[in-house]
């Protein structure tokens, strides 16, 4: 096969053997750095974004991601509003919602709690509805005064499905001669959901007009309409709609938005932190490579005087010296390929269990790969690599072939 001059020479350099074996192990250890810098950055990385993916179905996904709602937090005319809402760009689904903040009473005790009043037949949050561990989403029927909850309030409170709770809501009180008593009625546990987060301990679903019950206003009213994207961080791309006078509207970024900020700055600086590895790395290619010219004095003198142009020089050692970090781009990111996929068996294997549910199991690490990200890191590995060879390949272009062969 035919190679440029260049290519020829540089590829000959990286397999020939040196006089200096330190130039050869410090070569090594060069391609060593840049291999494990890259694995290092994608294996976490490629973890980091499975947390973030996790957050995003676990939360995201049984939140609502935007809703509209008004001072009052009473909507009347709310289904000639759907049509508009449902039509708007990046808009998924949108459904009506009766929402109060409430404390929830058994026998063991209080917790405060999130009531949502929902139509079963509008519902459209799958992360909840998939992760139903009693009942069904049909059980919440008008009347019938039933609820839904999750399996660590439920843990927390000592119930389960058939048994009997009572919801206390501060809106709705009325002023009575004892003073002002607060709503409240008794619900049925009728349904059980482990999201895996949170939402487990805080939401409590039950049907819209039993919700507009307990808290007073009209059984065709609800409190806000909430809309959901095809994709949660699409929020960030949508165009508002109008809203009338003393309407508001809230995203999951004022709730939720702090805990997915936080998570982004950890990548960002583990992303930063796992590339002075290879930043490190690329410094001892720029050593090795200052080394090899150095050794390779002659032979540079040789070639010029029998007139090898001084581009062509400086091509030969950045080829010599980048073969370092293009093999160790490569290897690594095979690696960190396979590392990532396999982490969980590896870490099972090592004894370590890095995540715990609360029932005592262990939970797997997710595992989310991102191309553009690992070209990145690829691109990114070589690219600092050929900047290493940049300086010492200048040196060698300015070699005098006199001074070189003076004593040989």
């Amino acid at each position: 096969m035919f190679y440029p001059l260049s290519v020829f020479i540089g590829l000959r350099y990286t397999k020939s053997k040196r006089n200096n074996k330190f130039i050869s192990f410090v070569s090594l250890f060069s391609t060593g750095g840049i291999t494990l810098g890259v694995l290092a950055l994608i294996t976490v990385l490629s973890v980091m974004n499975g947390f973030e993916n996790e957050l995003k179905v676990r939360i995201l996904g049984a939140i609502p991601h935007a809703i509209i709602s008004n001072q009052e937090q009473v909507i009347d005319d709310w289904q000639s509003r759907l049509p508009a809402l449902q039509n708007m760009p990046l808009v998924n689904t949108v459904e009506p919602v009766v929402r109060s903040e409430a404390i929830i009473q058994s026998n063991r005790g209080l917790q405060g709690v999130q009531l949502e009043g929902i139509i079963p037949d509008l519902y459209v949050s799958n992360v909840i509805k998939n992760n139903l561990t009693l009942g069904q989403m049909s059980d919440l029927k008008a009347g019938q005064y039933n609820v839904i909850i999750g399996q660590s309030l439920a843990q927390q409170l000592g119930v389960t499905k058939g048994d009997k709770i009572r919801i206390i809501s501060a809106r709705g009180s009325r002023f009575t001669p004892l003073g002002r008593i607060p709503s409240q009625r008794n619900f049925t546990v009728m349904g059980l959901f482990a999201v895996g987060s949170d939402v487990d301990k805080q939401l409590v679903l039950l049907h819209a007009q039993d919700a507009a019950r307990l808290i007073r206003i009209g059984l065709d009213q609800v409190t806000g309409l909430r809309l959901y994207f095809n994709d949660a961080f699409d929020v960030e791309d949508w165009l508002p709609p109008v809203l009338k006078e003393g309407q508001t509207l809230q995203d999951w970024r004022q709730t939720h938005g702090e805990l997915f900020s936080a998570v982004k700055m950890e990548k960002n600086m583990i992303w930063l932190l796992l590339c002075l590895i290879i930043a490190v790395a690329a410094f001892n290619i720029l050593s090795a490579s200052v080394m090899v010219v150095n050794d390779k004095n002659a032979e540079v003198a040789i070639l010029k005087t029998l007139g090898i142009k001084g581009t062509t020089l400086n091509l030969i050692f950045i080829i010599q010296g980048a073969w370092s970090g293009i093999i160790g781009a490569l290897v690594g990111t095979g690696l960190g390929l396979l590392v990532s996929a396999y982490i969980n068996e590896i870490l099972s294997f090592l004894g370590l269990n890095l995540l715990s549910s609360a029932s005592g199991g262990t939970r797997l690490l997710p595992v989310l790969y991102e191309p553009v990200q690992i070209f990145a890191i690829i691109f990114g590995a070589m690219l600092l690599s050929l900047m290493a060879t940049l300086y010492p390949a200048y040196q060698a272009g300015k070699v005098s072939p006199i001074e070189a062969l003076r004593y040989e």
